[in-house]
């Protein structure tokens, strides 16, 4: 019997599991609950992939899960409860059925204190201990993968797809392990740099990599007080940039807390903590502070209820791939001399940018009232955490204007601070008038980097990053998807919006481009059958930014799902007619042609 992608209908049955409803769908497997004589488990069915054309392989995934499991018994890791196979002849492992929300739901639904956001943590890191102690990595931490149970507000952690353990065989021809790239340390993009000639060059997978996971993920609920919306975020594994440290963005973080997590995501692996013990002793010590700023909210709960506006720090465009991804895949030469040439001022601008956006981030209930503008108190950079809470710097409103003008600061080549002059000090009775060029240092200061590079703003006239692909994209179309460099597929750029009709693109949004039905075109029906989804960001390009043919939307799409298939990363671009610019939007045809391509230009 051949194993095929099961989808089956709520009502339906699983080797004898009626299925209520899907839980989720990933690239491995497939999740719905099930229930069978009162027993309701989470039903995980083995994801056939058709086009590789090897079902002990995809099945093999699968085994190992289970065996993983088979020697875990923790009250904060999901158990096995089962396994068999289903009609379709798919493997599938019944699990505990955890009723509960996401962490990032948690911290968005419940409004958690710092203190109750430690101790899960630490529960986090103990039950890690246990798994490394047998020899077991999960390899694909995040905050997804792991639930907080409803009725007792317990952490488990689910989803052992990507995980291995001590001999198990390896399952993967890419260069890094399974897993999701935000949360990668950033040592492995740099083996993939310096081993981007060797094809058979893998990356072995430490418990310092898992630390970082774990840094990442309370980073990010540290600070960003709606961490489940779908938005570009600031990474922080970038090569290039330290993260910023947690206080700086949110100064209900002790400092104690931030400078631990700076640990954690420290670019040295051995300046984290030792292990997942001394890491969850650490967490552990931190809860028991008798500090009342342990008891605060991490975040203003009317402001995660109200959903307003994120910090513009982590709102932000990812650090360009051609940093993470430069190596590995195409052999073809991956920096080209203009990026080179132009990092100082990306480095340049998106301090300027982080440090002006600091000034929207919730201050917590010690902050100072609001005022217009005035003289700011000096910025730290990462590279100097600051040990007690920094300054309240808030956006200007509407009110009159009573001081100097805002101070902005830039860092230059050699690190040093360049400071604009406030403008003059106002006459007595009259609204002071702030110099042009200050009003557009501030406008591009709050942007962000496409946003800047499309407005024309001083020290970002340098083109997008190249685009380079994602790791793993040279093989997924060669081999599973069989397309070749230069295919090319009719697309609704972005199918959230009109399909038809001219539409304006967010520079540095994300889009979802999909192929029509209706083609005529039977080479495209084969390659990319309609409904196929692809996914990617928006681009503005201009003459400003070295372009000669015109401005031009630019949109790379580095992930597609076909119908019935698992996703898979690719290098897909399209390059489009504007109609209008304005205000880091670009109004352009909702319809045209991607191709497949090994970078751009």
């Amino acid at each position: 019997m051949s194993a095929t992608l099961l989808y089956p209908p709520p009502g339906s049955l699983i080797d004898g599991w009626q299925v209520s409803k899907a839980l989720g769908d990933g690239g491995f497997a497939c999740v719905f609950l099930g229930e069978k004589n009162g027993r309701h488990r989470a039903i995980k069915v083995a994801q056939h992939r058709e086009s590789s054309g090897d079902l002990k392989q995809t099945h093999a995934r699968t085994l190992r899960e289970l065996t993983a499991l088979l020697m875990l018994d923790h009250p904060n890791i999901v158990r096995p409860q089962g396994h068999g196979l289903a009609e379709s002849g798919n493997l599938y492992l019944a699990l505990d059925y955890v009723d509960g929300w996401t962490l990032a739901e948690w911290a968005e639904r419940k409004h958690p204190t710092v203190r109750e956001v430690l101790g899960v943590f630490e529960k986090i890191a103990g039950a890690l201990s246990y798994m490394h102690g047998r020899g077991i990595l999960h390899r694909d931490l995040k905050l997804s993968n792991v639930l907080i149970r409803k009725s007792d507000g317990e952490p488990v952690i689910i989803d052992f797809s990507c995980a291995t353990y001590t001999l198990a065989e390896d399952l993967t021809d890419a260069g890094l392990p399974p897993g999701t790239d935000r949360y990668r340390a950033p040592e492995q993009f740099k083996f993939l740099r310096e081993h981007k000639d060797e094809r058979r060059a893998r990356y072995a997978f430490q418990v310092a990599d898992e630390i970082f996971a774990v840094g990442v993920m309370l980073h990010e609920l540290l600070t960003d007080p709606r961490p489940t919306e779908f938005r570009p975020r600031f990474d922080l594994n970038s090569l290039a940039l330290p993260p910023p440290p947690p206080r700086l963005v949110n100064a209900r973080v002790p400092a104690e807390l931030s400078d631990l997590v700076e640990s954690i995501l420290a670019r040295d692996p051995k300046k984290r903590p030792v292990d997942t013990e001394a890491l969850r002793r650490e967490l552990a010590e931190l809860r028991a502070s008798a500090s009342a700023e342990y008891d605060v909210p991490v975040h203003s709960p009317s402001k995660q209820r109200d959903g307003g506006p994120p910090p513009a720090a982590l709102a932000m465009p990812s650090t360009p791939q051609s940093l993470k991804r430069h190596v590995a895949v195409f052999e073809r030469p991956r920096s080209p001399v203009w990026w080179r040439g132009g990092l100082t001022g990306f480095v340049t601008l998106v301090f300027v940018a982080l440090i002006w956006s600091f000034s929207t981030v919730d201050r917590g209930p010690s902050a100072e009232p609001r005022v217009t503008t005035g003289p700011r108190s000096p910025v730290t950079t990462y590279s100097a955490p600051p040990k007690t809470a920094p300054p309240a710097m808030s956006p200007p409103d509407s009110s009159p204007v009573t001081a100097p003008g805002p101070v902005i600061a830039a860092v230059s080549k050699e690190g040093s601070t360049v400071k604009t002059p406030p403008p003059e000090s106002p006459i007595a009775g009259r609204t002071p008038r702030v110099p042009k060029k200050s009003v557009a240092a501030v406008e591009c200061a709050s942007l962000s980097l496409v946003a800047a590079l499309a407005a024309g703003c001083p020290g970002a006239q340098i083109r997008p990053e190249a685009f380079t692909c994602p790791a793993g994209a040279e093989e997924a179309m060669r081999e599973q998807l069989h397309w070749e460099y230069g295919e090319r597929f009719s697309l609704h750029l972005d199918d959230r919006q009109s399909a038809w009709d001219e539409v304006w693109f967010t520079a540095g949004a994300e889009v979802v481009g999909v192929v029509p039905q209706g083609l005529s075109d039977d080479r495209q029906l084969a390659v990319a059958p309609a409904g196929t989804r692809f996914y990617g960001r928006a681009y503005y390009l201009s003459d400003k930014m070295g372009r000669a043919d015109g401005p031009a939307l630019v949109i790379r799409y580095d992930r597609v799902k076909l119908p019935g298939q698992a996703d898979y990363p690719v290098c897909v671009v399209h390059e489009g007619s504007v109609v209008a610019f304005k205000n880091g939007k670009v109004k352009s045809p909702n319809r045209g042609a991607g191709h497949a391509v090994d970078r751009w230009p």
